[in-house]
């Protein structure tokens, strides 16, 4: 199964593909070029494995919650492709990618990710590794990082880096996890393994209903 991914909701933007099990990653120069080189990637990675798009079995894209600007880029795209090629999107959580990244570097079966969601506030959620997928195991929050919870993990490390930039408010949390790793964020190839799951249970979705999750209004970010 081949399929093509976007990530866009940091930072840290990216785009892999798999094909036939291989998966080739590459990234963006900065959030800002985002837009312009979100298609010249794509069609770089579509080139070098010598297929196109219509050999792909679907797209996945970082659903969020991340960048409010970031996620309509990568969503956009995503859908327009998908129309353009009746394939089916499997949007994909963005904490969930950042859980998966950690168990695939580090292997880490309990994060507790914590993302700085700016306006002094977190986008937070506890995962769990289980057959090789991560697992939310608690809503996926936004709010201060005083409400940051390891509850229901006995063991876990601290991820994302939402523990850097509060790191003197989750400094007390912090000093029960077993490990912390404040550079992880979301990367397109960490999409992919629970894309190709949901892809094998045919749980493909329309464009129209493959929308971002942003946990804060647009009003919100504005302000």
């Amino acid at each position: 199964m081949n399929l093509l991914a976007f990530e866009t909701s940091s930072q840290q933007g990216s785009v892999a593909i798999q094909v036939d099990g291989k998966v080739t990653e590459k990234f963006m120069r900065s959030s800002k070029q985002q837009t312009r080189d979100l298609l010249p990637l794509t069609k770089t990675l579509l080139t070098e494995a010598k297929i196109k798009l219509t050999d792909l079995d679907g797209i996945t894209f970082g659903r969020g919650p991340g960048s409010f600007t970031g996620l309509r880029i990568a969503a956009a795209v995503a859908q327009g492709l998908s129309l353009a090629s009746e394939l089916p999107l499997f949007p994909v959580s963005s904490l969930a990618a950042i859980a998966q990244g950690a168990w695939r570097s580090n292997q880490i079966i309990n994060a507790l990710v914590c993302v700085d969601a700016y306006m002094g506030e977190v986008f937070w959620g506890r995962f769990c590794i289980q057959d090789g997928l991560a697992h939310a195991t608690s809503e996926e929050c936004l709010g201060s990082p005083e409400t940051v919870s390891s509850a229901s993990l006995d063991t876990w490390s601290a991820v994302g880096n939402g523990f850097l930039s509060y790191e003197l408010v989750l400094e007390k949390l912090v000093l029960n996890a077993e490990s912390k790793h404040a550079d992880a964020y979301p990367y397109a190839r960490d999409l992919l393994p629970q894309a190709m799951a949901d892809l094998a249970e045919g749980l493909g979705q329309y464009p129209e209903a493959a929308t971002p999750v942003y946990l804060r209004s647009e009003s919100a970010w504005k302000r």
